[in-house]
């Protein structure tokens, strides 16, 4: 198990761990659950986002940051971030991992095999 706090840190491990993987996500916004489905990570990667982007995602015109994990038919899921340390947590477990940021929870489980290019 790992525990991460800083937005590099957790990004590094995606990558290590679950780039060509087919996972399933489940998000909750404030403990409430708002999707669960299946994908299979085909690249992984951060976005900045201006000021004006900033507004969409947050009130107090904080920087931030996207994670993008895309798969091959253009499905993304967006993870925002605070740019900054100790803005999100996650939890690494050994078939999944839980990434907590922005009154956001994401749940990855493993649920098949990794495919290597």
């Amino acid at each position: 198990m790992y525990q991460l706090y800083t937005f590099e840190d957790i990004f590094n491990r995606l990558c290590e761990e679950y780039q060509g993987e087919k996972v399933q996500v489940v998000t909750k916004q404030d403990g409430v659950k708002i999707a669960c489905f299946k994908i299979f990570i085909d690249r992984i990667d951060i976005k900045p986002l201006n000021k004006t982007q900033s507004k969409k995602w947050s009130k107090n015109g904080e920087k931030i940051g996207l994670i993008r994990v895309k798969n091959k038919s253009r499905n993304t899921i967006i993870i925002p971030f605070l740019l900054g340390f100790n803005t999100m947590k996650a939890v690494f477990l050994k078939n999944g991992a839980v990434i907590n940021t922005m009154n956001m929870e994401f749940i990855l489980k493993k649920t098949g095999k990794k495919i290597t290019a």
